[in-house]
């Protein structure tokens, strides 16, 4: 399998990717190109080449990009709910 842009795609999903590829007896691979060269991205990219535990490459996702915010004035898209007090 051939992923072009990989540095686009988040630690679980290449992780999800991976594990479609050499479910056989074959032998069978699975090569990232990114696109773009930064640092950030480079380490998940060498992240993944390291570990194969899911739970592992969670970890260091969430240390490497952070918890994230979900009221970030920042965030796309509308909220659909309703929040009663």
């Amino acid at each position: 399998m051939l992923i072009e842009g990989a540095n686009r795609f988040g630690l679980a999903q290449l992780h999800q990717f991976r594990g479609r590829v050499g479910r056989g007896e074959a032998q069978s691979y699975c090569i990232r190109c990114p696109t773009r060269r930064a640092s950030r991205k480079r380490t998940r990219l060498s992240a993944i080449e390291q570990t194969n535990d899911g739970f592992k490459l969670a970890e260091i996702d969430l240390e490497i990009r952070g918890m994230g915010e979900f009221f970030a004035p920042g965030r796309a898209g509308y909220l659909t709910c309703a929040w009663r007090a």
